[in-house]
């Protein structure tokens, strides 16, 4: 009758205490187990001369980035009305090319492409475009004394509009790339911006290997009222909902530019580039947040300006970046467990306002899952 207590008291106790705990440990188990994320490193190149000096070369070394996405060419339609045409076709510094190599950095060839190309052009037209894409990017290649590629990214903001003649320039994109001697068994990838994972039923999946999401330019830029196009963390939340069920593999860009986007009379004029904010005194503007209102007429840079006229002043700041960073990292797909983190762009300037220490921390976010 005693042992029959024991028991019974024994199996209360397992019941009340022991499940739970044991359901803990296997829990924090669970989570130990759990793989982590490998990234790869890399940046974006967006000028038409690849040369790159001290502090850029010392900067890759640092952040061991091994990935240079280098623009190529831009492809639009021609002035004269005759088709696509290539556009800034890039040239290199031997040297730089050199030095490239020796720090194990690979190229990654960027193809940018404009939608008003896409819509312009019928089926024999889209094939002649991708045989001349890649005889373009072999004469360049040899330029730069590069004999085979792991990747050739494209580049365009296709629409649900142009979305069969872009996927149709893709396919016909990997039967060149086949057929080529620098990009043979190379993977082709994509950027995918914003709106195109938000409408992915819309705008549909591109036929690539692998896309990369381009986490900028997702404001309107032209709209007065718009306080930051580059980056907002709130504005990103509303297209970056349903991430991780996005069927396709990403790598992440950020972004470390900025920019001054200019109104007169309430009308979007344009964006400049490298006003320093100092020249800006408060004779010449009056500073609200991120916006500077001309009180008089006056001459920056070589540029007129009048009295009326607003600049608002663009950036990336290190707070946003890393809750954009944390977002995503957090919204990937499981599918990726290796995921490639690129900064656009590479620039000395840039890099000057973005140190290592404030790149590191980015790139760490993305190991947390």
């Amino acid at each position: 009758m005693k042992r029959c207590n024991v028991t019974n008291v024994w199996m209360k106790w397992v019941c009340r205490r022991g499940i739970p705990v044991m359901c803990l440990l296997i829990l924090i188990s669970s989570c130990r187990q759990q793989p982590k994320r490998t990234i790869e490193r890399g940046f974006y190149y967006w000028k038409s001369k690849l040369q790159l000096g001290s502090t850029e070369l010392n900067s890759l070394q640092q952040l061991k980035a091994k990935w240079l996405y280098v623009k190529f060419f831009d492809v639009s339609l021609a002035s004269d009305g005759t088709g696509a045409a290539p556009v800034a076709r890039l040239t290199a510094d031997s040297l730089t090319t050199a030095q490239l190599k020796n720090n194990r950095v690979e190229i990654v060839p960027v193809i940018f492409i404009t939608n008003e190309t896409l819509q312009q052009s019928d089926s024999a037209g889209t094939r002649q475009l991708a045989k001349n894409i890649i005889t373009l990017l072999g004469h360049i290649s040899k330029q730069l004394q590069q004999e085979h590629y792991s990747e050739l990214q494209i580049d365009c903001d296709w629409t649900q509009q142009t979305k069969v003649a872009y996927f149709f320039l893709l396919k016909e994109l990997r039967k060149q790339m086949q057929q080529s001697t620098q990009f043979n068994n190379s993977l082709l990838s994509a950027t995918i911006r914003l709106h195109q994972v938000k409408y992915s039923s819309k705008t549909g999946i591109p036929p690539v290997d692998k896309g990369l999401l381009m986490c900028y330019n997702m404001g309107n830029l032209k709209n007065p009222s718009t306080n930051n196009s580059i980056i907002e963390v709130d504005e990103l939340k509303k297209y970056l909902g349903g991430l991780n069920s996005y069927p396709l593999q990403l790598n992440v860009a950020l972004p470390l530019f900025e920019w001054w986007v200019l109104f007169r009379r309430n009308q979007f004029k344009g964006i400049l580039q490298r006003i320093d904010p100092s020249i800006l005194s408060n004779s010449i503007c009056s500073k609200q947040n991120n916006r500077y209102h001309f009180l008089v007429d006056t001459t920056i840079n070589n540029i007129q300006f009048y009295k009326g006229d607003i600049l608002r002043h663009e950036e990336s700041t290190a707070a946003v970046l890393q809750q954009t960073a944390a977002y995503v990292a957090e919204k990937l797909s499981p599918v990726n467990q290796q995921t490639r983190i690129l900064f656009y762009h590479f620039d000395s300037l840039l890099l000057s306002k973005h140190p290592t220490h404030e790149l590191e921390a980015l790139y760490s976010r993305f190991h947390q899952q």
